[in-house]
C-alpha cells in the first residue's frame, strides 16, 4: 500500500473492514474500536518520518566492517493493528492507546542485518550497542545453551532464548530520537543462511499456517542444511587465510603449519570420504 493511500483519515466502518472484526467482538476482548480507529490515523501521519528512521539506522549498519546487506521496513499500519489485538491476549491488563502504542510496539521500524561468517554476530552486536542506547538487553536465539556462542551471548549479558525450531539471529530494540521523538527499532543479525532459512519458515508458518508433520520435518532439514553452510563457511573463511600466511612464511619457519591446515578440514561437516579428497586437494597445494 503506497503512502499516498493513507492520505486521507481512517473512519471507524473502514478499520472493521480491514480488520474483518465487529465493534462488538473487539469489546469483548477489552479493546475499544475507536482507539484503534484513532491508532491507525496518528500512524499513518508519522508513516514519511518512520521511512527516514529506517534509512539513518540502515544506512549507520552499513558502515560496520563485517556487515553484507542491510534491509529495512516500516510496519504496514494494519498489521500493526492486528499486532495490538493479538498482543491483547499475552497480556489482557494492558491498554495500548494512542497515546502509549509508540511505547510498547518495538518493531514499527525493523532493520534486517545479513552477514556471510557466524563468528562476526559478536563484533556487529559491540557496534550496535556502541553507536545507540538500547531500549532493553539484547537477546541472543539459539539452538542449544550449549554451544560456544551461545555461552559468548551469556558472557556478554544477552538474554538467551533455545528456540526449538532452531531460529538463531540476535535482537536488539535500539532507541532513536529523529525531532526529539522518541521511537524503538528492532534490528536483528543474521547470517545468509539464517535469513534463507526463516524467509522459508516464516513464509510457510505466517501469518495464519499451522505445518503439518511433514513440512515441520522439511522445514527442519532445510535448518540443519543451513547450519552446516555456516559451519563450512567458517572453516573455509579460516582455511583461505591460513593458507595464504602459509603461503608467504618461510618454509624453515612457517607461521601456520600443515596441522593447523589440516585441522580446519577435521572440523567441517562432511563425511569421511569428502574429508580425504580434502586433505589431498591440500597436500597437493603444501606439498605435504
Amino acid at each position: 500500500m503506497s503512502k499516498s493511500s493513507f492520505t486521507d483519515k481512517a473512519s471507524l466502518r473502514f478499520i472493521l473492514s480491514i480488520l474483518e472484526e465487529s465493534e462488538e467482538n473487539l469489546h469483548a476482548q477489552g479493546i475499544e474500536a475507536q482507539e484503534l480507529v484513532a491508532i491507525y490515523n496518528d500512524y499513518t501521519s508519522r508513516l514519511d518520518e518512520l521511512e527516514d528512521v529506517a534509512l539513518l539506522v540502515a544506512n549507520a549498519l552499513k558502515r560496520q566492517k563485517d556487515v553484507h546487506a542491510v534491509r529495512y521496513r516500516v510496519k504496514e499500519p494494519l498489521h500493526l493493528l492486528k499486532k495490538i489485538i493479538r498482543k491483547k491476549q499475552e497480556y489482557p491488563n494492558r491498554h495500548v492507546t494512542t497515546g502509549n502504542y509508540l511505547e510498547f510496539i518495538n518493531d514499527l521500524v525493523g532493520v534486517r542485518i545479513l552477514h556471510l561468517y557466524k563468528q562476526a554476530c559478536h563484533d556487529i552486536g559491540k557496534y550496535i550497542q556502541q553507536v545507540w542506547e538500547l531500549k532493553r538487553e539484547p537477546y541472543a536465539y539459539v539452538k542449544s545453551q550449549m554451544t560456544s556462542y551461545a555461552q559468548q551471548f551469556a558472557s556478554d549479558k544477552y538474554r538467551i532464548f533455545v528456540n526449538e525450531r532452531g531460529y538463531q539471529a540476535q535482537h536488539y530494540i535500539i532507541k532513536v530520537s529523529p525531532n526529539r521523538r522518541l521511537y524503538f527499532v528492532e534490528v536483528q543479525v543474521k547470517t545468509l543462511f539464517e535469513e534463507g532459512w526463516s524467509e522459508i519458515d516464516h513464509c510457510i508458518r505466517y501469518p495464519d499456517h499451522n505445518p503439518n508433520e511433514l513440512l515441520n520435518r522439511l522445514l527442519w532439514l532445510l535448518n540443519q542444511f543451513t547450519s552446516r553452510a555456516d559451519e563450512i563457511a567458517i572453516q573455509i573463511q579460516a582455511l583461505a587465510e591460513e593458507l595464504q600466511k602459509y603461503k608467504l612464511s618461510p618454509k624453515s619457519k612457517p607461521e601456520v603449519t600443515v596441522a593447523q591446515l589440516h585441522g580446519h578440514i577435521d572440523r567441517l561437516p562432511v563425511e569421511e570420504q569428502e574429508k580425504q579428497y580434502l586433505y589431498a586437494c591440500l597436500a597437493r597445494l603444501t606439498g605435504r
